[in-house]
């Protein structure tokens, strides 16, 4: 439910920041001049607290409990999510979406660990593709909730933001006094430094999460600007109507990926079907960037370009809490998928630089997504865990 939310709430910001930076900007022609690089320095400063919370809450999930960091991390990104409405200038939204992304990558590490902790190691694949579901459920809550404000403003889209707060004190009946990590030791980050397998796996969870988030954030970031390129003089409340069909449709291949890239972890192995969605994934998406050259196109493709590249994040929830020790296990797998956000933030902010960004926003989509390839490298050094019991 909280990473639903979560997920819910970076997709709000990607159908609300095209009008939202075009009244900030003062008009279409500066949006056009600066718009799109700004866009994806909000993202980076998203993932940049995206990062430092799934630093600090990691370590705190680890000290006072998963679900109670669970509650805190609600809450923030529940509030900020809400702030956002009332922001003027870009400066306010950068302390805002910042604060905003505290909360979000702290819920992920807290909930990661949750899961694999209390799930036996049979069902563990099943029930991360549960829990990853979020990454279609969110921007599909999301599509909807813009689709019924069409006409209203993008302020709108983040006063319903709120509303995830409310699911709090749903969440706060569910706190279990069997947490495994209540009465554990807090890891301290001198320990961490300290002792040599977790510091290496963190690096390799940090270089596996930078790439498969680039890919998943790429695609999604820029899929209403590449709607509104595919729409050329068509009225804006037509264009936001479009944006959500699309991401409704983009999806249906999230929601199909999260479960099968699970199962063919619990098949292929964990290292295997990393490498498979790493070199894949990139060619998917130079293909529909070819090919789609209208809405429709857009559509009957835009599935294929979520179903590895999208799908890829199930793989993490299973993967990243396998490689560390339970006192270490949220504050490790948090930096490794929180800190890759960071990292991957770059992607973004790199395709809106390209030349052809400005006449088209698919080609570069498809540029960038060639260096995600890379992170095969890194499953040189990743251990196997397929089959084995959870770190003690």
């Amino acid at each position: 439910m909280g990473w639903t939310f979560d997920v819910m709430d970076v997709a709000l910001f990607n159908f609300a920041k095209v009008p939202l930076m075009t009244e900030i900007l003062g008009g279409e022609a500066n949006y056009k001049a600066t718009g799109g690089p700004i866009e994806a320095n909000l993202l980076f400063v998203l993932m940049l607290g995206w990062s430092v919370g799934g630093f600090f809450f990691g370590w705190l999930a680890d000290r006072i409990g998963r679900m109670r960091c669970l509650l805190v991390t609600v809450l923030i990104y529940a509030v900020f999510t809400g702030l956002t409405a009332f922001c003027h200038t870009v400066e306010q939204l950068y302390v805002v979406r910042f604060l905003t992304g505290l909360g979000v990558g702290g819920e992920w590490a807290a909930g990661a660990a949750l899961v694999a902790e209390n799930v036996s190691e049979d069902k563990r694949a099943r029930a991360a593709s549960w829990l990853q579901t979020a990454a279609a459920f969110g921007p599909w809550f999301a599509a909807m909730i813009n689709f019924a404000l069409v006409g209203h403003g993008w302020r709108a889209l983040f006063l319903v933001g709120v509303l995830p707060a409310l699911a709090t004190l749903f969440l706060r009946r569910l706190v279990s006094s069997s947490e495994v990590s209540l009465k554990q030791e807090s890891p301290q980050v001198a320990t961490l430094v300290a002792t040599k397998v977790p510091w290496k796996r963190v690096a390799v969870g940090l270089a596996l999460g930078t790439a498969g988030i680039a890919s998943a954030t790429n695609v999604s970031f820029w899929l209403p600007n590449i709607v509104k390129q595919l729409s050329p003089g068509m009225p804006a409340a037509d264009i936001q109507s479009r944006q959500s069909v699309a991401a409704l449709v983009l999806h249906i291949g999230t929601l199909a990926g999260v479960f099968l890239v699970p199962w063919l972890c619990s098949r292929l192995g964990r290292r295997l079907t990393l490498l498979l969605c790493f070199l894949v994934s990139p060619v998917i998406v130079t293909i529909v960037a070819t090919v789609a050259k209208d809405f429709q196109a857009l559509l009957l493709m835009s599935p294929l370009m979520a179903l590895l590249g999208i799908g890829t994040s199930a793989a993490f929830v299973l993967y990243f809490p396998e490689l560390f020790p339970s006192r270490h296990r949220a504050f490790g797998a948090g930096v490794s998928y929180n800190g890759g956000r960071v990292l991957a933030a770059m992607f973004p902010l790199l395709t809106a630089h390209l030349p052809a960004f400005q006449t088209d926003v698919t080609k570069s989509v498809a540029q960038t997504s060639l260096f995600l390839a890379f992170g095969a490298i890194a499953l040189l050094f990743a251990p196997e865990t397929k089959g084995d019991p959870l770190p003690a």
